[in-house]
């Protein structure tokens, strides 16, 4: 029991020295006149809590086929993994490996 309270209090601390480098990022990149601290942090929390619940409405479905959701999300975008780039890091790394001198000798077990 004691080991996870202790777990639970350093989870707390590093949540709380989270929240703190936030602040201090904040206030560095802040471009308004107003200075972020405890306060601000309240109201944007609270304010958020209210936001949610004035949108807290049911969830209304969207029916849809799947024809029309693949077209409406297609990118024009290279893909995440484009077939030129990995095939020349496979021929730099093909070349490497014919060029690498292995010292290392293996002595069969007597």
């Amino acid at each position: 029991m004691i080991t996870f309270v202790v777990w639970v209090l350093a989870s707390l601390v590093l949540a709380a020295a989270v929240f703190l480098v936030a602040n201090v990022m904040e206030r560095r990149e802040s471009t308004t006149g107003e200075i972020p601290g405890l306060r601000r942090f309240a109201r944007d929390f609270v304010s958020g809590l209210r936001q949610r619940d004035r949108r807290s409405g049911p969830a209304v479905p969207v029916d849809t086929d799947m024809d029309d959701f693949f077209a409406a999300t297609i990118e024009s975008a290279p893909g995440y993994v484009d077939a030129e780039e990995l095939s020349d890091v496979l021929q730099r790394a093909r070349a490497q490996a014919r060029t690498t001198l292995h010292v290392g000798t293996v002595h069969k077990p007597e």
